[in-house]
């Protein structure tokens, strides 16, 4: 991610603090906002994809049903690997979270372009160094990441970031062999 961003996405991370902050429970998204979590799904179900810039759409193996789960969610690429790295809230208390402990072999839509891949969790490290780059560019951010942290959390508190990154299960979505490249 550029530490510099465009006026639509300067609004785009304003309006997300705003509902992650003030309107989405911290406990669970609810019914509600479960449902509006979706509608990108709409848009790929209508052959209609968005553009790839910050949704993929995650289709995981259901832990107890076994049937195929998507998930449309929100990523961004990793530098120098590019591969897509999503996060999960709550605690990773998510279906597709615990899907993917489950079962890590995924398939990804970004956009237009399908793969499989294998989900590789990230470290705390790792998550904790993403907060950080998240925090520099939009420092109004950090309320949102303390509440669902339930601590403070800010750019210049690497311990802070480390004790919070447990709140943040992330996961880099490697392609498998032959399924295309990031």
């Amino acid at each position: 991610m550029s530490e510099k961003m465009s006026l639509f996405d300067r609004v785009s991370a304003s309006m997300e603090t705003l509902i992650m902050t003030r309107l989405v429970p911290r406990d669970n998204p609810g019914p509600v906002f479960r449902r509006l979590f979706k509608i990108p799904l709409l848009f790929y179900r209508l052959g209609l994809p968005p553009s790839g810039r910050y949704f993929l759409l995650l289709t995981t193996t259901g832990r107890k049903s076994g049937r195929l789960r998507r998930t449309p969610l929100e990523y961004h690429s990793e530098e120098g690997s590019g591969c897509p790295v999503i996060m999960a809230g709550w605690g990773g208390n998510t279906d597709w979270c615990k899907n993917i402990r489950a079962n890590p072999l995924v398939q990804v839509q970004i956009g237009r372009r399908s793969f499989a891949a294998r989900a590789e969790a990230l470290t705390d490290a790792e998550v904790a160094a993403w907060l950080a780059v998240v925090l520099k560019i939009n420092p109004n951010s950090a309320g949102m990441w303390s509440r669902w942290a339930g601590e403070p959390v800010s750019a210049d508190n690497p311990a802070g970031l480390l004790r919070a990154a447990h709140s943040f299960p992330s996961f880099r979505l490697i392609a498998l062999q032959g399924e295309g490249s990031h």
